[in-house]
């Protein structure tokens, strides 16, 4: 089985009970019994998004990290939100 959690990741797992309890919490997992299912194709942001992105400073872009979901923004440098963000 294969378990991705809400910031992307992807892990194989065989522990039958962190299969079920992932399955429980929907909100922040997915499973899935083979990998090509919870892969997901990367978004294109515009260019013009992508510009936008540079001029904020890093406490905006922490706080639009979280508000996407992205687990340990906090501790990431500009350039790793920007990198992170972009996608």
């Amino acid at each position: 089985m294969y378990i991705r959690n809400k910031s992307g990741l992807i892990q194989e797992c065989h522990n039958e009970d962190v299969i079920r309890s992932c399955r429980k919490d929907t909100d922040h997992f997915t499973v899935s019994e083979n990998l090509e299912s919870l892969i997901v194709k990367e978004e294109v942001r515009p260019p013009e998004e992508r510009q936008e992105l540079e001029k904020m400073k890093v406490d905006e872009l922490r706080a639009m990290a979280k508000e996407r979901g992205i687990e340990g923004a906090a501790s990431l440098n500009k350039e790793e939100l920007l990198a992170v963000l972009k996608g």
